[in-house]
């Protein structure tokens, strides 16, 4: 007769939990998914604002003089410059338009306007001052590395990916210094006055041995 045993008393337990763990995995891997998805799709948006910030520095820069008239509040404390920029030549009057950047103590400075761009000037109703003029390659080309390399340091943490280790890159890089090279002759010197010693030992058992 075949004697049948009874199940663990754990086994539904155990076979409850391994499910739930295999879900979570499940779930947690559809996140990942989802965030490579959207992060890469900031990704795209930030290379597209770059593209045409690179492109905007070839365009017509008109330059001119902004006056503060007023400064609107920001949400987060703080005003924004508003005021009327005219153009040098006295052709383009801006009345209402606001100022990226600041303005001296007389409430006035000069500032750019680029109405042909593709991040246009005129559909955004804004001026920009010297100090942040042309400076739409630089923010954006930042932006971009930062997050690309925000990405690949996630990927590594999920382990889709494999980055170097700065360690191992200097340990590889790490040229031979006096110091090592001192004590790899000095360990060297040491075995082969071992082997000698224990050389010298044998012979001396020997000899005491036919003795």
């Amino acid at each position: 007769m075949t004697e049948t045993r009874a199940p663990a008393p754990h086994a539904a337990y155990d076979l409850y939990m391994e499910r739930q763990r295999r879900w979570a995995a499940w779930w947690r891997r559809l996140g990942q998914l989802l965030g490579y998805v959207l992060g890469g799709c900031l990704a795209v948006v930030i290379a597209a604002l770059f593209v045409a910030s690179v492109h905007d520095l070839a365009q017509p820069r008109i330059w001119g003089t902004f006056t503060q008239t007023d400064c609107e509040p920001r949400p987060r404390g703080g005003c924004r410059p508003v005021g009327t920029w005219v153009s040098d030549d006295g052709d383009i009057v801006k009345r209402g338009v606001y100022l990226d950047g600041w303005t001296d103590d007389t409430g006035t400075t000069r500032a750019s306007y680029q109405p042909t761009a593709i991040i246009s000037d005129e559909s955004n109703n804004i001026v920009h001052a010297p100090g942040l003029t042309g400076v739409g390659p630089w923010l954006s080309g930042a932006l971009l590395l930062g997050w690309v390399g925000y990405m690949l340091f996630k990927a590594a943490t999920w382990g889709d990916i494999t980055l170097p280790s700065p360690r191992r890159w200097r340990g590889r890089r790490r040229p031979a210094t006096r110091s090592t090279i001192t004590a790899a002759r000095g360990s060297l010197r040491r075995r082969y006055r071992r082997s000698l010693e224990e050389g010298t030992a044998s012979n001396n058992g020997r000899e005491g041995g036919s003795d």
